[in-house]
């Protein structure tokens, strides 16, 4: 049973001269352009402005929108961003940015 094993392998690493990569595992961090804090802000068509912090490591953000200060947490998603909360939501995908509060659009940028 050792040499199947020991076959195995040695079929598997092929030419000794041939490199190999290593996988990316889920256990792997990934941050946008490797950085930990990022802050942006973005004012729509009405001339509301929304201000962002994206905490990257911690996967939180705060925006700041009509001097309210509110906290989310990061949600996965296929494609784009989402940040929520109970009452919030935020997301963005292919540029356009959409705020909803209650499930009413309270701010969006195209």
């Amino acid at each position: 049973m050792a040499a199947a094993a020991l076959s195995i392998s040695s079929c598997q690493n092929g030419d000794r001269g041939t490199q190999t990569e290593e996988p990316i595992t889920a256990e792997t961090p990934v941050k946008p352009d490797n950085v930990d804090v990022v802050t942006s802000s973005m004012t729509d068509d009405k001339g509301n402005t929304l201000d962002m912090k994206f905490d990257n490591v911690a996967g939180t953000a705060t925006f700041v929108f009509n001097q309210d200060t509110i906290h989310l947490k990061q949600d996965t998603t296929a494609s784009g961003i989402q940040y929520s909360n109970g009452n919030y939501k935020f997301t963005e995908h292919h540029g356009e940015a959409t705020l909803t509060k209650d499930g009413n659009v309270v701010f969006t940028k195209k």
